[in-house]
This record gives C-alpha cells, sequence and structure tokens, in this order.
C-alpha cells in the first residue's frame, strides 16, 4: 500500500479529540486519523448513502418564469435612466 500526505485544516477541539483517541489507543495521529476516516467510509457505504445525498443539501432552485411585457418594459426604462 503506498502512502499520501493529506494536509487539512480542522478546528483545534476536533485535533484534540483525535490526540486524545490516538493516546487511548496506543497510536499516533497519522494512524489514528487513517483508522477513523476508513470506519467512517464504511458506515457510509453501509448506510447507503451514495455521494449524490452526501453533497445535496435537500434545497430546491426555484425556476423564474419569464417576465411580462410589462415588465419588460418597466426594466428598460431602468436601464435607458442609468444611461
Amino acid at each position: 500500500m503506498s502512502t499520501a500526505v493529506l494536509n487539512v485544516k480542522i478546528d483545534e477541539a476536533l485535533k484534540e479529540k483525535l490526540r486524545h483517541y490516538a493516546e487511548v489507543h496506543n497510536e499516533n495521529l497519522s494512524i489514528a486519523t487513517e483508522k477513523l476516516l476508513l470506519i467512517a467510509f464504511s458506515a457510509v457505504e453501509e448506510a447507503g448513502v451514495s455521494a449524490e445525498d452526501i453533497d445535496s443539501q435537500h434545497t430546491e432552485e426555484s425556476v423564474i418564469e419569464a417576465l411580462t411585457p410589462k415588465e419588460i418594459k418597466a426594466l428598460r426604462r431602468l436601464l435607458k435612466k442609468k444611461k
């Protein structure tokens, strides 16, 4: 297995939790981080969560209906005033 370096910025409190976890389990920070990430990914797979579910914030985009001729005319007047 090849290894790669991962530099991340996390909250200081979370880093302390990770450091404590590593200490309790007699592991270094790198091993503990890798172990917890693997556990997290396994849990996601078991739960049947897809990448789409994770990225989605369950928001819907509102569709803007076409402007009426009256609204277009009003916009043109406003734009002309700005020139």
